[in-house]
């Protein structure tokens, strides 16, 4: 099968890394935290679009480079291309759609902190940031995903009934009944869920 795997709260803990430092930053603006669970650090603050912009330019640069990628990423990677399937990133994140040096500096930031953690992939795909939904949901059926690992529920709804999904946790799709029987804790069970759907697609006689 070919699955796919979002980043952004997938491969690594966003929703760790806004708070984190969101409180750092924040707290001299006496900005407290308003809603943890929201997925954007405006939301989480409810802070103007100029600070939201302010915080992610100190902060980007060690968000994309640094941050340990998810317990269990790398080795689910290098098991899934021993079984056989290919490995495909869905990637959503910021201004890698966009043309010119700022493109493709986030493109190869990104590239390069997959090769440092060592995660292995067969191809990637960048969706639109702001119109996440529809761009993933396009490219898993012309790119024939298999199944998507994502962990935002308006890309996981708009691909229920298309596509396998599977429902990484976040605080952010926390209470979405739909998403309840596709959710997992961790990599391990994502590794599981992804062996039964295999076994089910061998077994499956049209």
């Amino acid at each position: 099968m070919n699955i796919g795997f979002d980043v952004d709260g997938v491969l690594v803990d966003m929703a760790g890394y806004q708070l984190k430092y969101g409180e750092e930053y924040f707290r001299k603006k006496h900005l407290p935290v308003r809603n943890p669970s929201a997925f954007d650090i405006k939301d989480i603050f409810e802070c103007s679009s100029e600070e939201r912009e302010k915080f992610w330019i100190r902060y980007i640069w060690k968000y994309c480079l640094r941050e340990p990628m998810t317990s269990g990423a790398s080795q689910l990677s290098h098991k899934l291309k021993e079984d056989g399937h290919k490995v495909t990133i869905v990637t959503a994140r910021a201004h890698t759609t966009e043309k010119g040096l700022t493109g493709r500096v986030f493109r190869r930031m990104l590239q390069h902190w997959l090769k440092k953690n060592d995660f292995v992939y067969d191809e990637i795909y960048y969706c639109s940031e702001s119109d996440s939904p529809k761009d993933k949901t396009d490219i898993c059926i012309n790119h024939v995903v298999d199944v998507l690992i994502d962990d935002k529920p308006e890309n996981l709804l708009s691909l229920m009934g298309k596509i396998n999904i599977i429902c990484y946790p976040a605080c952010w799709n926390e209470g979405i009944e739909p998403l309840d029987p596709y959710r997992v804790k961790n990599m391990d069970m994502v590794y599981s869920r992804i062996r039964e759907l295999s076994a089910r697609s061998s077994n499956y006689d049209p």
